[in-house]
């Protein structure tokens, strides 16, 4: 099979954006262009269809075909942002080898978790009386790992508690990204310079795209402020860890692995 008609097909990977303004941005910024296609819908779609759970995605060589008919045809590129982890992708390097392109973006840990708390503690974007969201999430919690580590007892309604704990759960299994086949870049660089995301948009189009300097000044003013109504800005995520209370510190120094913390540092990061 010829697979290079795929090379129009690119994929973006992360661990949730969570009303993050920087995983806003970038899908934005990247569907600014006119002949870029973005898809987003795909990690939406179980809060409206009972097609699946919430946690199921579609097969990956499948879903690179949807996107390819989806778009393929009218736009020079067509990208999905953000409803797949990298795991998920590595078998498109198997299937379509560097025809489907795709990166992994990360974000500084205390930003990520700061996100991932307050996220849930709005409900995760649902209706006040849906609470198919957080009860999944209370669901998947390890209620026993954390109990056995003597931490601040919680219940159901302390929200902030368990997200906390279980957030820093899963920047432990952030560490399954450091694999030879994922790509991973800090998005804070591409928001810092124009030219590394020019750089990141001509590695996932093959370099069949490239945004004139008054299409990139126009995306970059976007930075400035959130998207979403009552959202938020972390200009400096360091200052967040020095407001966290005695128990979320404790916490951290419990859960988070020094290979965790030794990992985001090779990114950049300073913990």
């Amino acid at each position: 099979m010829d697979n290079t008609e795929f090379k129009k097909v690119f994929f973006v990977a992360s661990h949730g954006m969570a009303g993050d303004h920087l995983f806003d941005w970038f899908p934005k910024a990247l569907g600014a262009h006119p002949e870029i296609y973005i898809y987003l819908g795909e990690s939406v779609r179980s809060k409206y269809f009972n097609e699946r759970s919430r946690k199921e995605r579609p097969d990956i060589v499948q879903y690179s075909n949807f996107l390819k008919d989806l778009g393929g045809s009218t736009y020079q590129s067509i990208g999905e942002c953000f409803s797949y982890r990298a795991y998920q992708l590595e078998q498109l390097t198997g299937v379509f080898g560097d025809d489907v392109r795709w990166v992994n973006l990360v974000r500084h840990p205390y930003a990520w978790l700061d996100f991932y708390v307050s996220w849930r503690a709005s409900n995760l974007n649902m209706p006040l009386d849906n609470t198919m969201a957080i009860d999944h999430e209370w669901s998947v919690t390890k209620h026993d790992y954390f109990s056995s580590l003597n931490l601040i007892p919680y219940s159901k309604d302390n929200v902030s508690i368990w997200a906390s704990y279980q957030g820093m759960d899963i920047l432990n299994r952030m560490l399954s990204d450091r694999r030879p086949n994922v790509t991973n870049i800090p998005i804070e660089s591409i928001c810092n310079s124009q030219e590394q995301f020019q750089s990141v948009v001509t590695y996932l189009t093959h370099g069949r795209i490239n945004y004139n300097s008054h299409l990139l000044d126009l995306v970059f003013s976007w930075l400035q402020k959130p998207f979403r109504q009552n959202s938020k800005l972390i200009g400096d995520p360091e200052y967040l860890r020095s407001s966290w209370p005695t128990w979320k510190h404790e916490a951290f120094s419990k859960i988070i692995k020094a290979e965790t913390i030794s990992m985001f540092e090779s990114y950049g990061y300073q913990l």
